[in-house]
C-alpha cells in the first residue's frame, strides 16, 4: 500500500511539472554572442594567408639511422660525463645509497638543463618472491628515486613503470645475478 501511494505521488508530481525538457535546454544551454560594436559586427578572428611548404617530407618519409633525436642526443652527452644509468638496490630493499643519491642529483641538473626531456624509470627486482611482490618492489624503488628528483622539482617530468622480475638482466640463478636484476633503470624520452 505504502508503495501505491509512494508512486501515486510521484505520478502526480510529474504531471503537474509544465516545462519540458526542449524549455529546460533553451534555460540552460548557452546562447550564441557577437561581440558587436556601433550596431556593427566586429571581426575577431583574422583570416590566416599563411601557407606551409614541406621540403622534408616525400611521400613515405622514413627516418635513417642516422638521425638522432634530442633525446638520444642528449643521454649521450650525459653517458659522456661517467653518470650512471642504472642504480642498485639491496636484496628486498628500496633504500637509496649515498653513492645513487650523487647518481640521482646528476640527473636531475641533468634535467634542469635540458627541460624538454621526459624520464621514465623502470623499476626491477630479482626472481626471488611472488611476481605481485616483485611488481610492488620494482614500483617503489623507481617511486624512491622520483622522491629524490621530486625535491628538485621535476616529479611531473618523471614517469614511474615496474618491470618486477620481467626482464633480468642476468639469467643465471645466483646470488651475483640477482644483484644485477634489482636495479633502477633511467631512460630519457
Amino acid at each position: 500500500m505504502l508503495k501505491i501511494t509512494a508512486l501515486l505521488t510521484a505520478t502526480a508530481l510529474l504531471s503537474s511539472c509544465s516545462t519540458t525538457v526542449e524549455e529546460l535546454y533553451q534555460k540552460v544551454a548557452p546562447r550564441p554572442s557577437v561581440v558587436a560594436q556601433d550596431d556593427t559586427q566586429e571581426h575577431v578572428v583574422a583570416q590566416d594567408t599563411s601557407s606551409f611548404q614541406s621540403t622534408e617530407y616525400a611521400g613515405n618519409y622514413k627516418r635513417s639511422n642516422t638521425q638522432v633525436t634530442a633525446a638520444q642526443l642528449a643521454s649521450a652527452e650525459l653517458k659522456n660525463t661517467g653518470t650512471q644509468f642504472v642504480l642498485y638496490f639491496d636484496y628486498d630493499g628500496s633504500e637509496i645509497s649515498e653513492s645513487a643519491t650523487q647518481e640521482i642529483i646528476k640527473h636531475a641538473n641533468f634535467m634542469r638543463d635540458n627541460p624538454a626531456l621526459n624520464l621514465r624509470l623502470e623499476g626491477h627486482a630479482d626472481e626471488r618472491g611472488t611476481r605481485e611482490y616483485n611488481l610492488a618492489l620494482g614500483e617503489n624503488r623507481a617511486l624512491a628515486v622520483k622522491e629524490v628528483l621530486g625535491l628538485y622539482d621535476l616529479s611531473s617530468r618523471v614517469e614511474v613503470i615496474s618491470f618486477g622480475e620481467e626482464s633480468p638482466l642476468a639469467q643465471a640463478h645466483d646470488e651475483s645475478a640477482w644483484q644485477k636484476n634489482r636495479r633502477v633503470e633511467f631512460v630519457y624520452q
